[in-house]
């Protein structure tokens, strides 16, 4: 086939899998982006009922003055704060979670409208008629060969793209994971410090200042594993099965650490938790990251293999 004409394909060809693996992208992100809509309505309303119940509890009322005077409003107060406290927690995370998504669903649908995907559809049609008509006119069987691997070396080309960028996103989502580790190592040393030996005001000061801070890492990490399954979605051939950080078990700040936040056994309970379970997201990300290495050293091996065919093919 004519060197240019080969040369369009490869351009065309390009920007065709660019443009679908946006579009796969933004679709997969839209979803997402609809159930935290949905997520952070029915968190909203929730809170705002626990808020309600708060004040209501507050209020003069006869049965509260008899509450007092039982004991009984003190302990009723206490469920109603935690409650609320929990709700408001639950809420602000999912609004971050949300405030994530619409970043990156904008970059995407801005990605979707550049200019050079708006004729590539036309473009590649009109291609491929093109090369109709070529190849009826020039049908020559080593032309039809060498056809062949360059069509089969652009489709592992496009495959080795796909890993190398999924093992990018799982680099940062490691780092991520491990930087979330690490200050929950030191929320855990405080956490102990704190529950069994006595620690005082500013000991318990540092360690809800490192579950701020864990917090925030999750969060970053919870975004990096998002990123890191979209890459996975472009990988072809890849089990994303095996990836167990699937949405249902996306690490979560607030289902780690809030249960009975006031009692500080069940604080360090929870910060050991959170550390057990980031560990072992890690080590999952970590056995992910080895099937995409297998697999570019596979691609690698075929692409050598085509190369080698192709010079046969030239000086026979």
């Amino acid at each position: 086939m004519g060197f240019d004409m080969h040369n369009r394909q490869m351009e065309l060809m390009a920007k065709l899998s660019k443009r679908d693996r946006i579009k796969r992208r933004l679709t997969d992100y839209e979803a997402q982006l609809k159930a935290a809509e949905k997520l952070c309505s029915q968190l909203h309303k929730q809170l705002t009922k626990e808020q309600q119940d708060v004040a209501k509890l507050g209020k003069f009322s006869f049965m509260n003055i008899i509450d007092t005077w039982t004991g009984k409003w003190d302990e009723k107060m206490d469920k109603e704060v935690a409650e609320a406290a929990e709700a408001e927690l639950k809420y602000n995370e999912a609004k971050k979670t949300l405030l994530d998504l619409e970043t990156d669903t904008k970059k995407w649908r801005e990605q979707m409208e550049d200019p050079e995907f708006t004729h590539i559809d036309a473009d590649w049609e009109e291609f491929v008629k093109e090369k109709e008509c070529w190849l009826r006119r020039n049908d020559s069987q080593a032309d039809q060969a060498l056809q062949k691997i360059a069509d089969e070396r652009a489709a592992l080309q496009a495959v080795l793209r796909e890993i190398e960028e999924a093992q990018g996103a799982g680099n940062k989502a490691f780092r991520a994971l491990n930087k979330a580790r690490k200050k929950l190592n030191s929320a855990e040393g405080m956490s102990t410090w704190d529950t069994f030996l006595g620690g005082g005001l500013l000991v318990s000061a540092m360690k809800y200042s490192e579950m701020n801070q864990s917090e925030d890492l999750i969060q970053q990490a919870q975004r990096a594993l998002r990123h890191f399954k979209t890459e996975l979605m472009d990988v072809q051939n890849m089990a994303i099965e095996s990836f167990t950080i699937n949405n249902s078990s996306m690490l979560t700040f607030t289902d780690l650490f809030f249960d009975n936040i006031f009692s500080d056994w069940m604080v360090h309970s929870r910060i050991t938790e959170a550390k057990s379970k980031v560990g072992g997201i890690l080590h999952d990300v970590r056995r992910v990251q080895d099937q995409l290495a297998s697999k570019c050293d596979e691609v690698r091996r075929e692409l050598e293999r085509l190369d080698e065919k192709e010079r046969d093919l030239i000086i026979s």
